[in-house]
C-alpha cells in the first residue's frame, strides 16, 4: 500500500515533468487563459469563442491547439463543427498540484505563527 508521502512525492515529481511544462507554458499566455475561462462557461467552436473574445478565428484556433496539446482543452466533432471544452480531469490535476504547493506554504506559515506565539508568551 502506498503512503501519503509517496502520493505527495508523485505530485511533486509531476510538477517537474515535461508534461507540466506544457501545461504551465499554455497557461502562461493571457489569451489562452481568456479562452479557457470562456470555454469553462460554455463549450463552443473556435469561431464562437473568437466572436465572443473579439479575436480572429485563426488566432483562437492556434491557441486552442496549444491548449489541446497540453491536455487542458478537448475537442469533439458535432454536426460538422469542432466543439471545444475544458478537460475537467486535467484541471483537477493542475488544482491538485497547486494545492500541494499551497499546503506546503500553509504548513510553513502555521509553524511561523506558532513560533511567534511561543516567543510572545515567553517572559
Amino acid at each position: 500500500m502506498r503512503s501519503i508521502d509517496d502520493s505527495r512525492q508523485d505530485h511533486a515529481d509531476s510538477l517537474l515533468s515535461e508534461e507540466a511544462d506544457r501545461v504551465f507554458t499554455a497557461l502562461a499566455d493571457r489569451t489562452r487563459r481568456r479562452i479557457l475561462v470562456r470555454l469553462a462557461r460554455s463549450p463552443d467552436s473556435a469561431g464562437a469563442v473568437a466572436r465572443d473574445l473579439d479575436l480572429s478565428r485563426q488566432a483562437v484556433a492556434k491557441q486552442m491547439r496549444i491548449l489541446e496539446n497540453a491536455g487542458i482543452v478537448e475537442a469533439a466533432s458535432r454536426s460538422h463543427r469542432r466543439v471545444h471544452s475544458v478537460a475537467p480531469s486535467r484541471i483537477s490535476e493542475i488544482s491538485e498540484l497547486l494545492g500541494l504547493v499551497a499546503r506546503g506554504w500553509d504548513r510553513r506559515l502555521e509553524h511561523v505563527k506558532a513560533r511567534a506565539e511561543q516567543k510572545s508568551e515567553a517572559p
